[in-house]
């Protein structure tokens, strides 16, 4: 178990590939040994029937002797159903695997196309000859497969689709997991099998629309003929803004403007938003706006190009308190001398997770002197963040390697220079160190000076679309509206 790990996470040896013959799916050999379980019960019970009868039936009896005729016949009962001797062995199989639906048509070129489902076959293997290729064709299929499809993750609604010459030749096979992914293979120019995954490219089609609040945010985009999910949206943008639980009142309006993904005229989902609205009794109105330029990650920005997160940078870890802020004339509590202290400690539990404060390149990762484990990461702008006297590093963090905000790059401890369990934070611009708090309480940073001309054509593009929608009557001001709520307060995350 690495150092990082707590005992949960340590996940099991990775088993290997099971040959074709045997059960791919764990669900398919508890589904078989629960049916051979149901068979034994079956048996048992028509045993001891029959043994308590037969117990009965030897006593004085007022009854008389049934007569041939009626002993031919077969009571009237659930254990006439059993025909057939049942085997009260535990080794005895299951019943047989029902066949999949088969479609056979004649190919353009006189071949055949064969579209059937995996089924309730035991096996990849099994399942290919269910429908009708033969053991070389079986293989070399498989062969061509490695790699490409996880063998074990089959289910019995997943389609195949074999495509054969004129002559009987497999030309080419396609495994669909889903409606928008599949496996394709087919033949290169040597006539060898050759696998590739495939995703079929969703229409986008771009919406408009808005609504009233009569009892929920989700119910009211329901009511206005869109998906629930989108709520999570709303929360998310606007978070630190608008505290959807507490602060929406019946009346508070929404618009959005976003593009629903479809695939053959079915919607399966949205891209995220272009734009939203959120017009509140108790939050005024707040909006935002996406914008992706060439070259950067998209986030949403106000109307100012200023960021909706509530500032870039975010605190790296749930703490208990904060023992000691940025202070350039700190007593040292080791050294016992003045010594710039160019960071905050955040006091937690040995353990606890540290993710990155915000995305960016690993720039350094292991020991470094009095800091202990010490991971620093490259931002935007020139900033670079440091997480100093880590218990442990997280796996994969590397230099070089980039990071989302959010994820999780070590653990809490207290190697290096260090008095207690804690994380060191330190974040740098340029040369020169800066009070992290500073920035994770402050605004939302605005966008480089070369990107604020497009963002505002796209802004105002957006905001007059914004304005065309008709989402119903204002709200009633019940107390004074304000546009954002008051900015977080640096107190420990639950």
């Amino acid at each position: 178990m690495r150092a990082d790990e707590t005992p949960e996470e340590v996940a099991a040896p990775p088993r290997p590939l099971p040959s074709v013959d045997i059960p791919l799916l764990r669900h398919e050999r508890r589904a078989g040994r629960q049916v051979r379980m149901v068979w034994v019960g079956v048996g048992t019970a028509l045993a001891l029937g029959a043994a308590a009868a037969a117990y009965f039936s030897r006593g004085d009896s007022p009854e008389p002797e049934p007569d041939a005729r009626e002993a031919a016949t077969p009571p009237i009962s659930d254990a006439s159903e059993a025909a057939e001797p049942v085997a009260t062995d535990a080794s005895v199989a299951a019943p047989p695997p029902t066949a999949p639906e088969v479609e056979l048509r004649q190919a353009p070129d006189g071949g055949t196309r064969l579209e059937t489902t995996f089924g309730s076959a035991r096996g990849f293997r099994p399942a290919l000859l269910a429908a009708g290729l033969d053991n070389e064709d079986a293989a070399e299929l498989e062969a061509a497969l490695d790699g490409t499809l996880d063998f074990r993750r089959c289910h019995p609604a997943d389609r195949m689709v074999f495509l054969r010459d004129a002559d009987g030749r497999l030309l080419r096979f396609e495994y669909h997991e889903s409606r928008r992914r599949y496996v394709l293979v087919r033949r290169d120019a040597r006539g060898r099998l050759q696998a590739t995954q495939v995703e079929r490219p969703l229409d986008h089609v771009e919406i408009a629309r808005g609504g009233v609040i009569r009892s929920s945010l989700g119910a009211a985009l329901e009511s206005a003929g869109l998906g629930r999910t989108l709520v999570g949206s709303f929360v998310e943008v606007f978070d630190g803004r608008v505290n959807f639980q507490r602060q929406t009142r019946q009346g508070d309006r929404f618009k959005l403007i976003v593009d629903e993904q479809r695939l053959d005229g079915e919607l399966l989902g949205y891209a995220p938003p272009r734009a939203l609205e959120f017009d509140g009794q108790r939050t005024g109105q707040v909006r935002a706006f996406y914008f992706a330029p060439t070259g950067r990650r998209g986030d949403y920005y106000d109307a100012d190009g200023r960021s909706m997160r509530g500032g870039w940078l975010r605190t790296p870890l749930h703490y208990d308190h904060i023992s000691s802020p940025f202070d350039m004339h700190r007593m040292h509590p080791i050294l016992h001398r003045v010594q710039p202290h160019n960071g905050v400690d955040y006091a937690a539990g040995t353990g606890t997770p540290v993710w990155a404060a915000a995305a960016g390149t690993v720039i350094w990762a292991g020991p470094k002197g009095p800091n202990g484990n010490l991971v620093g990461i490259r931002h935007e702008d020139g900033f670079t963040s440091w997480y100093a006297h880590l218990s442990a590093i997280a796996r994969g963090i590397r230099v070089g390697v980039e990071v989302e905000q959010m994820q999780r790059i070590g653990r809490v401890g207290t190697t290096g220079r260090s008095t207690g369990p804690h994380l060191h934070f330190g974040l740098k611009r340029g040369r020169r160190f800066m009070d992290p708090l500073a920035i994770i309480n402050g605004p939302g940073r605005l966008l480089p000076a070369g990107l604020r001309a497009p963002f505002r054509r796209l802004q105002h593009q957006l905001a007059a679309a914004l304005d065309a929608i008709d989402a119903g009557p204002a709200p009633a001001q019940t107390e004074p509206a304000r546009a954002t709520a008051a900015a977080p307060v640096n107190v420990p995350l639950d």
